[in-house]
Order: structure tokens, then sequence, then C-alpha cells
């Protein structure tokens, strides 16, 4: 296995995600073996490896596809590059959706770990807004979750993009998106679920639990009207 496996940051960070993947799965949100995540460590991080170090945007590594989450470990994550292929180990196949993590890796150089879940309530709210095209919060308390919002008093848009079994053309859809705003914390593939991110496992964590709870109180709110 690549050396790079076996490094302090590598391990740290894993274990950290894998916290997580744990959680997240208690509450359901990574049925049947779905969701996928990744997090990405700084070059100065992890040291001179052989060729490991010289990407300047530094080392990314993702969860492989089909494991129950339930039971996910270390050996799950996958070594791969800012365009989605695979470094190590050899032969591995990583997720038919590593390019919607690689996007937000390469348009925010800050940008440490991807989160991807899918909930019930995402994913059946995706579909019932699909035609409005984002999902918009606001007034409540929790929107403090999201890195950067100080006060209840503002609003927040979770864009809401077509599903596809053809990645690209999910990643053509965040990629307008991106290009018209400057704030984006996340957004819903209807039908689907969750993507979010942060500059730390940590943030990035915080805002699944932040916007799964958004979602649950839209969801709370259609119930009662």
């Amino acid at each position: 296995m690549n050396d790079l496996f076996t490094s302090p940051h590598f391990l740290a960070a894993a274990e950290e995600i894998i916290d997580a993947i744990g959680f997240f799965h208690q509450q359901g949100w990574c049925p049947a073996t779905s969701s996928n995540f990744s997090f990405r460590l700084e070059s100065s991080e992890i040291g001179e490896i052989g060729e490991i170090g010289e990407i300047e945007s530094g080392e990314i590594f993702i969860s492989r596809s089909g494991i129950d989450k339930g039971h996910f470990q270390i050996q799950d994550f996958l070594h791969i590059d800012l365009n989605g292929q695979v470094k190590a180990p050899p032969h591995a196949c990583a997720s038919a959706e590593t390019d919607l993590h690689t996007l937000i890796y390469q348009k925010f150089p800050n940008i440490k770990c991807v989160l991807h879940t899918h909930s019930a309530i995402a994913t059946v709210l995706s579909m019932q807004y699909r035609q409005t095209s984002f999902l918009q919060f606001q007034g409540l308390e929790i929107l403090k979750g999201l890195s950067g919002i100080q006060t209840h008093d503002t609003q927040v848009r979770l864009p809401i993009v077509d599903n596809s079994q053809d990645i690209s053309q999910i990643k053509t859809q965040v990629e307008a998106y991106l290009q018209n705003h400057s704030v984006m914390f996340g957004y819903l593939i209807a039908g689907h679920g969750l993507y979010t991110w942060g500059e730390s496992i940590a943030t990035a964590k915080r805002h699944v639990e932040t916007l799964e709870f958004l979602l649950e109180c839209e969801w709370l709110k259609r119930k009662g009207s």
C-alpha cells in the first residue's frame, strides 16, 4: 500500500471522517451503501513520499463505492488526483460521483472536505421543490451553523439540480450555479441527496447537520400546513 496511507496526518483525518460517517449512518442518511465522502490534505502535511506532495492542490482521498457505511474502515479510502483518477491502491475503482467532489476542490482551494448524504427528507424535498430550482431558509437560529453567518436574520438558498446517471450532466449544472453565485454552502440533487463541504472535516460535518436540520424544519412546516 502507498506509504501515504500510513502517514500520521492521513490517519488522523481518516479517523475523524470515519467518526462522521458513523454518525451519518446512525441518522439513516447513508442507506443501502449509498453516500460518498472525501477529504484533502495539504502536501505540506504529508511531506515528500516519492511523487507525493507534487500536486499543489494537495492529496485527495475518497470513500470506495458499495461499502456499508455502518462498517466503514480506513482501508476503504482511495487516493485520487484532482482529476478523479485513482492513484492508490492499484486497480481500485472510485465512485461514479468522484467528479462532483473534485469539482469543489478545483473551485475552492480552501475546501478540505466534501460530504454527500442521502436522507429521506432531502430526497423527497428535492423532488417537491425541483421546479423552483432551490429551497430557501430564513429566520432560523440554526443558520448560524453555516460558515460566515452570524445572525438568524438572513436568507440562505440551497440550489437543486437535476439527477442523471451521467455525472457530467450534474457537474455542468453545479458549475453553472457556481459561476453565477458567490456563496454556496451545498446543493441538492433531485431525488438523490445532499452535497456540502467545508474548510475542515468538522466544518463539513457541521454543515451536513445544519442543512439536514433545515430540511427537516421545512418538511415539518409542509406537514403542518
